[in-house]
């Protein structure tokens, strides 16, 4: 797929099925299909399930609920319309741009970006109007993305990855990995073929590590794709194709734009190791429809690190599309730092060497487990193993919630498709 992007003017679309223009950020509020905002002169209230949601102008910058959690505040707005770019700016005279950021089907979603003095009466407008499906600000609730990785020696179950499931890939699998920085000059990555990378917040075709912090993103890549030739790491499916996509900032309309970008370049795995604090209903209505296109991709999201109920802590996890992952420890209990509940939908193992800026490094948390999870799903994709997801237990040590109790859990011996036992835990 060809792929061109440009930076747009005017109303122009932002993101069309032919051209890519991302500019990242996710975040916040949730809205219901049906229901539309009241809004005062510095006031944005909106109904998210039973609840009454209401953010208030605390400056120029920031929105605040009523619980005192501050919103950074773009004067941006998303919607979901049939309407076309040229029919919304029509809508009020002080919108100044309409740009495509997303499709759901054939509703399209929009960045409406108003004259900043008057967002206030654009949203009320917009919010009012009929063909105006859904209707957030656009705002991010951190202003950095949370990623799910530790170094915890501790819990280390997996040393290193198993032999592949076959001798020779049948299939080219596409994995998308939203992340920070990449650093594809390691020599684990000689051999790697990455299809598509692009930095939302820059603006750019790259997505190297900005500073030493930045590279989350390359431990992520390490697990799944690092070159299988007995030197340094093994990745468990060496043979895909990378899209890389580095997100750092938290807007929602930088969400919806990194799974649309996926979306588009066809990803038939989607690994995000990182939790969200606050999803927006615009977001969700994006990722359940990525979830459903005809290629089936598999959303693998990692559950966090706080030891808490991942239904609370991380929203993506509420998704019925995504597939949520907790860590296990060495003893196959459930990690003490990773989150749990109901939300979880497997544990695997939470330690793992995978590639650094600097070289190799323990990769730890419930980031690693849900790369590790990425990358047995993309490797059974590239061998043409054809199973549901439940059976994933029958290739790597990969507990299936229901088995994992979150105080004790009995001995499990796990067997590979190849019929060789893995250790007992």
């Amino acid at each position: 797929m060809y792929i061109f992007l440009r930076c747009c003017m005017g109303n122009n679309l932002l993101l069309s099925w032919r051209i890519v223009y991302v500019c990242l950020v996710l975040g916040g509020c949730l809205f219901v299909k049906g229901v539309y905002a009241e809004v005062s002169f510095d006031t944005v209230q909106f109904k998210y399930s039973k609840n009454d949601i209401v953010l208030t102008k605390h400056d120029d910058g920031f929105l605040i609920d009523d619980a005192g959690k501050m919103y950074a505040f773009n004067k941006k707005i998303i919607i979901l319309s049939l309407l076309s770019a040229d029919e919304i700016s029509q809508l009020h005279d002080e919108i100044k741009q309409v740009q495509v950021i997303a499709n759901i089907g054939s509703e399209l979603v929009y960045w409406v970006t108003p004259r900043s003095e008057y967002f206030f009466d654009v949203y009320l407008a917009l919010s009012k109007h009929q063909d105006v499906l859904e209707i957030e600000p656009d705002i991010a609730p951190v202003t950095k993305l949370v990623t799910s990785g530790t170094s915890r020696q501790t819990s280390s179950v997996l040393v290193s990855q198993n032999a592949p499931l076959c001798d020779k890939p049948e299939n080219t699998v596409r994995v998308a990995i939203i992340d920070d920085g990449f650093d594809f000059t390691h020599p684990e990555f000689d051999d790697l073929t990455v299809l598509f990378e692009y930095d939302p917040d820059e603006k750019t075709l790259a997505t190297s590590a900005k500073n030493p912090t930045d590279y989350h993103g390359t431990r992520v890549v390490g697990v799944i794709a690092a070159k299988q030739d007995n030197v340094g790491v093994e990745g468990f499916a060496p043979t895909s194709e990378i899209i890389a996509i580095r997100q750092v900032s938290t807007w929602s309309s930088s969400i919806i734009l990194a799974f649309q970008v996926a979306k588009l370049m066809k990803a038939d795995v989607i690994n995000c190791s990182w939790v969200l604090p606050l999803l927006s209903g615009i977001t969700s209505l994006v990722i359940e429809n990525i979830a459903s296109a005809s290629n089936a991709p598999i959303i693998v999201v990692s559950a966090g690190n706080s030891g808490k109920k991942a239904c609370e802590v991380n929203h993506l996890s509420a998704l019925s599309s995504v597939v949520v992952i907790g860590a296990i420890n060495k003893n196959g209990n459930v990690a003490e730092f990773s989150n749990y509940g109901q939300c979880v939908d497997y544990y695997a193992p939470s330690s793992i060497e995978s590639t650094s800026l600097n070289g190799y490094v323990n990769f730890g948390g419930t980031s690693s487990s849900a790369a590790i999870v990425s990358g047995v799903v993309a490797q059974l994709k590239a061998c043409g193993v054809e199973y549901p997801l439940t059976k994933l237990t029958m290739v790597e040590n990969i507990l299936p919630a229901h088995v994992v109790n979150k105080n004790n859990i009995k001995s499990v011996t796990l067997i590979r498709s190849t019929g060789s036992e893995i250790n007992e835990h």
